[in-house]
């Protein structure tokens, strides 16, 4: 954390720090900082810069500070961070966007766009991150719906406000982002009515008619009406599993999952020659940033129509794709699709050579598109190695008792013959692996070599699709998976109701009741 001081002559600081200082020795001293930024930056410059969420609501010296930046105009939007995406610190952050004044005529005004003057956008991002083990992550999609909102400068309900300068004055220039952009879910509604004597309320399926709008489902299919309020789930449905099966096999769900699958072929079949096309194009930057935007807006009206996944996933599809390939695409302009399975090839031999790895070569995307065939086969040969060393294992005289019982409940054990047959079949089975093995290098780069530019870019096109259809897949699933979590809440809720329980109850009492009384006890 920067700290206050008083160096420098007073005309310095006064230049630097226009808006007010801390006390002499305060340990939080970051807008005196963010006061030097503005400082050195020019007119209509912007800065973007990462603070702690202190700065957003501290008191004293640094309120005031705040509320003249924020009086100047100079703020333009607030965007709250997920915990524990910073080395060295598990705290979340901020990122505080700003934009010096200009000058007009004989007076400096707001160098923020017309629209945006007098205004501030408060993104509330704190739960767009992925959970790792030990850190969290800014996926690709994250970054989109950041910085899609912030560029559209959009107040999205649960994410985005937009609050002007006298709210803020009004809340004593807190900009605590969770006062203007609160994004906890709401908590999970409770009938005590269906608690007691079951049903699952209407009103609560009819909240989720969205989520069930947007997969074709129609509720019928696991609902029977009980009365005007109320819903039972089908009696064919008899526990929590045949929930799932019974979201997931639904006729109208698979049509729609067909539907955005369908509408993602007919897109990448329209595009994918545009991709193509960036063969060659090194000394034209532009090229690249153009066809992303192409693909992102041509993506977004071809999905987006179908109504599955909303506009930021489908937009993030987009985002997780090209920051999967953006590597692949400035190979491709600076030595074209030959240069792209080229590159592929370069490191999977020095996959091969470094031991240490844990990715297996076999993986790689290229040497499963272009080597189907020789992957299957070791695939084969392993396979059969593994069942010769359990049936070795089955067999070995020095197993336990209990295993040679097993082992004799399941079949007869083998004779002295038969255990010398598959040590030679299974010694066989190693020798052949291992030459396969061995000819791996010679038979990629022999594939490689015989690939001419309009083979390699084929090929580098069925790979590309494969990867971004493997992103919608994946988000289909997500979306999937919310929607049979909703469905498996309510039976969780309200399937088993208190009366149910009060009789399961008393029966088990009674039950305890004779046996103490035959034990003499009661």
């Amino acid at each position: 954390m920067p700290t206050a001081n008083r160096s420098g002559p007073p005309k310095f600081r006064a230049e630097r720090f226009g808006y007010g200082e801390v006390p002499l020795g305060a340990k939080k001293a970051d807008l005196m900082f963010l006061q030097h930024m503005l400082a050195v930056t020019r007119d209509g410059g912007m800065i973007a810069t990462v603070m702690p969420h202190g700065v957003l609501f501290r008191g004293g010296e640094e309120k005031a500070i705040r509320g003249k930046i924020i009086e100047e105009d100079l703020l333009e939007a607030v965007i709250g961070l997920a915990p524990n995406l910073f080395y060295g610190t598990g705290i979340p952050a901020c990122i505080l966007v700003l934009r010096q004044r200009v000058q007009d005529g004989a007076r400096r005004v707001s160098g923020k766009p017309a629209e945006r003057r007098g205004k501030v956008l408060f993104i509330n991002a704190d739960r767009e991150c992925f959970e790792g083990r030990a850190q969290n992550h800014l996926l690709p999609e994250h970054i989109e719906k950041i910085v899609a909102t912030f560029d559209e400068y959009r107040a999205i309900p649960g994410f985005s406000a937009i609050v002007d300068t006298e709210t803020l004055r009004e809340n004593g220039w807190n900009l605590n982002i969770r006062r203007y952009a609160d994004n906890a879910p709401p908590p999970e509604p409770q009938d005590v009515r269906a608690h007691l004597v079951g049903g699952v309320p209407k009103a609560e399926v009819a909240a989720k008619a969205a989520l069930l709008a947007a997969h074709g489902l129609d509720p019928d299919v696991l609902f029977v009406a009980r009365d005007e309020a109320y819903f039972d789930f089908r009696p064919t449905l008899e526990s929590r599993a045949q929930v799932r099966a019974a979201v997931e096999g639904d006729a109208g769900l698979r049509a729609r999952e067909a539907e955005i699958k369908a509408a993602f072929e007919a897109w990448w079949a329209e595009h994918r020659d545009r991709v193509a096309q960036l063969a060659g194009r090194h000394g034209e930057p532009g090229a690249l940033v153009a066809l992303r935007a192409e693909l992102l807006d041509s993506f977004s009206g071809a999905l987006e129509a179908v109504g599955l996944l909303d506009p930021f996933e489908v937009r993030g599809i987009v985002a997780g794709f090209w920051y999967g390939a953006r590597y692949d695409f400035l190979t491709l302009m600076a030595r074209g699709s030959r240069g792209v399975v080229d590159a592929w090839r370069t490191g999977i031999v020095t996959a091969l050579e470094d031991k240490a790895r844990r990715e297996s070569p076999l993986e790689h995307k290229l040497v499963r598109f272009l080597m189907g065939g020789f992957v299957d086969e070791i695939a084969e040969l392993e396979a059969k190695k593994a069942e010769l060393e359990a049936k070795l294992k089955a067999a070995a005289p020095d197993r336990d008792a209990e295993g040679a019982d097993e082992a004799a409940d399941e079949e007869e054990p083998a004779d002295e013959a038969q255990v010398k047959a598959w040590k030679k079949e299974l010694a066989a089975s190693k020798k052949q692996l291992k030459a396969k093995r061995e000819t791996f290098a010679a038979r990629l780069n022999a594939d490689v070599d015989a690939l001419d530019e309009a083979a390699a870019a084929e090929l580098m096109l069925t790979i590309l699709h494969h990867d971004m259809s493997a992103i919608l897949d994946r988000y289909v699933a997500a979306q999937r998976k919310r929607l049979v979590a909703a469905f498996e809440t309510w039976w969780d809720k309200y399937k088993v109701t208190l009366r149910e329980l009060e009789a399961e109850r008393d029966k088990a009492a009674n039950k305890l009741s004779g046996y103490l009384k035959a034990l003499g006890y009661a």
